[in-house]
């Protein structure tokens, strides 16, 4: 048996090799292999667009049909498409995902009056395609994992939980007073019940979704709108209380609300950013380990939150906390990245 996401991930994998292949040849590329590369291409936006919508056992034949011609080529991994199964659907604790297609984006801000310079300056770069929670995690979300885990060191700290319980009136609020080991230790306990892979996501890939590819100030537009988000009060809102604010993928609560961690490591100094622009995954900001070699560690999070400014609650706008020692914050919480 093979999954979507597994013949989507086996399909790039075989792509790269192609395309490796290409750049031996210069400008001499047989036509043969560029006609492979095109077709693995074509082949992967079939796939991309099998996962972004609900496939019945007869759209999986039609896609099985689809791929067989584009799939051929020799000295690389052959698929059985014969064994491709259709996902077991979600569970009812998972977080619904919103598809990001693959692509460039406008990344960090143009220099300016109240920017900070580790902000800038903009740029594009080009992430492959995932899903990304369509809201935060909330407090019934994450009461599933501890009721399942029974871990206490994991329980909401001066959040309003009780014996393990989150408040009855918040459970589609954003869950808070967590740290960055808690919301990974979350993301790995989804993974595990579901078979799919979850984890948090990098700074780049939540700013791709909170203001799509045009490099926008705010998930709504370049105007800003006080009534679409919760900004200037003293609580978090559910999730849903703010449609008008949506991002340009369909995203809730990507400003304002809470403070969302990402993967992504800032440093060991509050004061000091250790990485440059543009945002690389290889360098070393996306090593989930760096606390076995830092003394401390603070890790970015993104999207300001109910008691933030509105200058915080730019998409670019980066934020950075101690990841072990904010469990008792209440306006930070996360969303989860799901891989395809």
């Amino acid at each position: 048996m093979i999954t979507l996401s597994q013949l989507l991930q086996r399909t790039r994998e075989n792509l790269l090799i192609l395309e490796e292949r290409e750049a031996k040849y210069g400008g001499d590329t047989p036509l043969e292999l560029l006609n492979q590369i095109s077709d693995h291409q074509a082949a992967i936006e079939l796939i991309e667009q099998a996962l972004s919508t609900e496939l019945t056992k007869t759209g999986l034949n039609e896609l099985r049909e689809l791929l067989r011609p584009l799939l051929v080529a020799s000295n690389i991994e052959q698929v059985d498409l014969d064994k491709l199964e259709l996902e077991t659907p979600p569970l009812p604790f998972e977080p619904e995902t919103i598809l990001i297609p693959a692509g460039p984006f406008l990344m960090g801000s143009r220099p300016g009056q109240g920017i900070p310079v580790e902000e800038t300056d903009q740029y594009e770069i080009k992430l492959p395609a995932y899903r990304i929670g369509k809201y935060p995690v909330t407090n019934g979300q994450y009461a599933e994992f501890i009721k399942r885990e029974s871990r206490r060191e994991y329980v909401p700290k001066r959040a309003g939980w009780f014996l393990g319980e989150p408040p009855s009136a918040k459970l589609d609020h954003p869950v808070v007073g967590i740290s960055w080991h808690d919301a990974l230790a979350y993301c790995g306990w989804l993974s595990r019940e579901t078979g799919r892979l979850y984890r948090l996501p990098t700074e780049a890939e939540w700013e791709k979704a909170a203001r799509g590819t045009d490099g926008r100030f705010y998930p709504w537009g370049n105007e800003w709108v006080a009534e679409t988000c919760n900004t200037g009060s003293s609580d978090t809102t559910p999730v849903t209380a703010y449609p008008a604010g949506i991002s340009p993928y369909g995203c809730y609560d990507m400003a304002g609300n809470v403070q969302e961690w990402t993967s992504t490591l800032w440093g060991s100094d509050e004061h000091k950013n250790k990485f440059s622009n543009p945002y690389r995954a290889d360098d070393g900001r996306e090593d989930l380990e760096a606390d076995q070699y830092l003394y401390q560690v603070y890790r970015v999070h993104r999207g300001g939150a109910f008691n933030d400014a509105p200058v915080w609650l730019r998409c670019s706008a980066r934020g950075r906390s101690d990841s072990d020692h904010t469990t008792e914050v209440n306006w930070r919480g996360f969303r989860v990245v799901l891989e395809i």
